[in-house]
């Protein structure tokens, strides 16, 4: 019994459950405090029945899921040298089974997936299942050892995350609604967009800072990583320009979309703060642990970004 439970406890660890509620949250959170306040103030509702959504939301969580068990599974031989401490596939795993648990998971995605492309018409959207699981097998195999072709790959799935709701719903609404919803169409999509921008430009970030805390690992198994190639200064440059980016982003959103003080309130401490110290983290401590410590701060920055969802919600039904 308690072997059954260790084993459960490190498939949890395997799968990144954190992770996989984060992924979970971030698209409830995009259709309830965006898309369904924004479609009740036309009088409109969202044409992809809760069932279903479910299901959508299940099979991202499943195909995620199936993606970190891959990863572990590849990057076991670099683990050992970079965090033999948190060592999962072929410590408390069996390689063989974290193979398995790649495939039950990816395969009950991407069925999960049809079946709900399926039951909404929409059959034609079950490729995305299918691309996505097969780039995190690739990503894996092949693509996160080449220069930023792997941290691009996975910053653009996660911008996916959020914008597979809208992705499913536009369709459904163009049909119950016809040339009506082009009305909101704008506002949704800008919004999806601009949490899927956020999105994208900080797991870049996010990315190359984790290369930068592997570099030993990584530089002893042939990765060609940024701090690899271009070296910890290149690195701490290149996040740099990614952070000042975000920054700026944030400005000419508030001035453009958002020119309220709960947004600007709430963009200043607790986006555009933390992002400035991840830069003097990295520039003020030259070690691994500044890696590190950056690493984890830009997690909760991306917590955060999630969190205005509900904000934007309070603004859209009480503040216009």
């Amino acid at each position: 019994m308690v072997r059954v439970y260790n084993h459960i406890l490190a498939l949890l660890r395997l799968i990144r459950w954190p992770n996989l509620l984060i992924v979970a949250a971030s698209q409830v959170l995009i259709r309830q405090c965006i898309l369904v306040p924004l479609l009740k103030q036309v009088h409109m509702e969202p044409q992809l029945p809760a069932g279903l959504f479910a299901l959508l939301v299940t099979a991202t969580v499943l195909i995620t899921a199936g993606g970190y068990a891959i990863n572990d599974y590849f990057d076991r031989k670099m683990d050992r040298v970079n965090k033999p401490q948190s060592l999962i596939v072929g410590r408390l795993i069996y390689p063989r089974h974290a193979m398995a648990y790649h495939l039950i998971f990816s395969i009950a995605g991407v069925i999960t997936g049809t079946w709900v492309a399926l039951r909404s018409d929409q059959l034609f959207l079950s490729l995305v299942f299918f691309i996505v699981s097969g780039l995190l097998w690739f990503y894996s195999t092949t693509y996160k050892r080449e220069l930023l072709l792997g941290n691009i790959i996975v910053a653009l799935m996660t911008a996916m995350v959020p914008f597979l709701v809208l992705l499913f719903e536009l369709p459904l609404l163009a049909h119950a609604y016809g040339s009506d919803v082009t009305y909101i169409t704008r506002p949704m999509m800008i919004w999806t967009l601009g949490f899927s921008l956020f999105a994208f430009l900080l797991n870049l970030t996010r990315e190359i800072v984790k290369d930068a805390e592997d570099f030993e690992g990584d530089q002893a198994y042939g990765k060609r990583t940024v701090p690899v190639v271009w070296g910890m200064t290149a690195a701490r440059w290149m996040t740099t320009f990614l952070v000042l980016a975000v920054i700026a982003l944030l400005i000419l959103s508030w001035m453009l979309y958002v020119p309220d003080k709960i947004s600007l309130a709430y963009f200043l401490l607790m986006l555009i703060i933390p992002l400035v110290l991840v830069v003097i983290i990295l520039f003020f401590r030259k070690d691994r642990r500044s890696w590190h410590l950056a690493s984890l701060l830009l997690k909760v920055i991306m917590l955060s970004g999630i969190g205005y969802m509900v904000v934007v919600n309070l603004i859209i039904n009480h503040l216009q």
